[in-house]
């Protein structure tokens, strides 16, 4: 009986099947198990750029703004030098270079720019960086005598850099090769290794970025009025999280959440800005069970022994908890104390149930002394100094309407049985306003407290239609026209 014929397609895929057998086996003839096509595309650079950067003399600039190496490279090129856009960098930041190299005369084919940066002898702080737009369009090979050629790089440092300078090295290299030798020579004051140390930058280690975990919260240097909006400078600059993450074992609440941290010698800051469909609390009144419902808990351990800590809690009706634990969670917290923060809600929508909302904000300042708790000898200095750590935690908590166990996220993630959760926490290192965690110099620290780092908070009088708002411990926040509830202070 004759068989059926088999369409030309399907006799390509069984010969890829029977390949990828073959492969596992060991590849035979005809099946190299790999990709044929055309592989990565070399980067297209638009000729204007190359003659933009081809120049007739060295640009015009204040007086020391280029660094002048004049190192020859085996007497065909020469590095000029090269300007840089800022004299320090941070690990995690990027520096823009502009080198300069002078054609003396053709150097041929077969050889590349190299650039390097190198920390600390006997570090693991080094990077190889990638060739620069001009070097792919305009290579040695390609270089012409008499040529100016500027060489523009940005460098971001490596966020794990340990070292307090890096060392910007560059050359030209045989293409393919990589040792000392195989460098072009370049020798001479400012050169090492047959490559010209074309720069040493200062490393400013104390705003390196904060491992998983921690969190760096600069000082704010302006007033901040506690109103729910955070339309202040000091929140463009305060410490941002991630969108909160959800909790084990809980599923995603309605719609996303951001927080913010900043500090002052007064109070340390919190905003809280939440997107939700669905917002809904019953509770007005202070002390009321808020975290059954939606609101924002903020859980403070101050000299981070895992013992003794805050809790304090705001819902969209601007009501507020706050409790003290003298231990840990397994024993009872003490609502009776009061914290004595301010805050303010902004809420678009409302807190009625079977609505559509878009969301609420909110905004708290917490005075020094109530991270303290009743333990007034918690050794803890207040206001915190530069470098400071202490462990802390923003929740946010989410009910949908019509369910009987909320939803909950975090900064730092916790478990859904355990929101209180001491060995969670983040761990918030305090930065003066430029977001350095090492204490400046006591001049410079006074200098910095006189130009604002001594902000006051203050507290407008908003008034819910038809009678003054009240600022009484333990009065209910009252929401407004505007969707704004009432500041308060506790």
């Amino acid at each position: 009986m004759r068989s059926a014929p088999v369409a030309a397609g399907s006799i390509g895929w069984l010969v890829r099947v029977a390949c990828v057998a073959v492969i596992a086996q060991g590849a035979g003839p005809g099946c190299t198990g790999v990709d044929q096509g055309p592989g990565p595309q070399p980067k297209k650079v638009d000729p204007r750029y190359v003659a933009e950067h081809l120049l007739a003399h060295l640009p015009a600039g204040p007086a020391g703004a280029m660094s002048r190496l004049d190192v020859s490279l085996d007497g065909k090129v020469e590095y000029v030098g090269n300007t840089i856009d800022k004299p320090a960098i941070a690990p995690g930041q990027t520096v823009r270079v502009t080198h300069y190299w002078r054609v003396v005369s053709p150097v041929g084919t077969g050889w590349k720019v190299f650039a390097l940066v190198r920390g600390a002898p006997n570090t693991a702080d080094f990077m190889n960086l990638r060739a620069t737009d001009m070097e792919i369009a305009h290579g040695p090979a390609v270089w012409k005598a008499g040529e100016l050629i500027e060489d523009v790089q940005d460098i971001t440092l490596r966020p794990d850099w340990r070292s307090p300078t890096a060392t910007l090295y560059v050359g030209l290299i045989a293409t393919g090769e990589h040792g000392i030798g195989d460098r072009m020579a370049a020798s001479g004051a400012h050169t090492q290794d047959r490559a010209v140390i074309a720069r040493v930058l200062d490393v400013d280690l104390a705003k390196a970025p904060p491992p998983p975990g921690t969190v760096h919260v600069p000082r704010a240097l302006a007033p901040i009025q506690i109103d729910g909006v955070a339309s202040e400078p000091a929140w463009a600059t305060a410490a941002t999280s991630p969108e909160l993450v959800t909790a084990e074992g809980s599923s995603d609440p309605v719609g996303k959440a951001i927080a913010k941290l900043t500090w002052d010698d007064q109070f340390l800051y919190a905003f809280v800005s939440i997107t939700d469909s669905d917002v809904w609390s019953e509770y007005k009144n202070h002390d009321d069970p808020l975290w059954k419902q939606d609101c924002v808990e903020l859980f403070i351990d101050a000299d981070g022994n895992r013992r003794g800590y805050v809790e304090l809690q705001v819902n969209p009706n601007n009501a507020t908890f706050d409790s003290w634990f003298a231990t840990t969670r397994a024993q009872p917290g003490d609502p009776s104390w009061d914290s004595g923060m301010l805050t303010a809600v902004k809420l678009r929508g409302t807190t009625e149930p079977g609505d559509t909302d878009q969301g609420w904000d909110v905004e708290l300042a917490i005075p020094w002394q109530a991270v303290r708790g009743r333990d007034e000898a918690m050794a803890v200095r207040l206001p915190p100094q530069v470098g400071d750590r202490w462990r802390l935690n923003i929740v946010r908590v989410d009910l949908k309407t019509g369910d009987k166990n909320p939803q909950a996220s975090s900064w730092n993630r916790i478990t859904s049985a355990d929101f209180h959760a001491l060995d969670r926490m983040l761990t918030a290192v305090f930065a003066d306003a430029s977001g350095s965690i090492v204490a400046a110099p006591a001049a410079a620290a006074g200098a910095a407290v006189s130009a604002g780092g001594s902000s006051a908070v203050t507290v407008p009088e908003v008034e819910a239609p038809g009678a003054p708002a009240d600022k009484s411990a333990g009065a209910p926040g009252s929401a407004v026209g505007s969707g704004m509830g009432a500041p308060r202070t506790k």
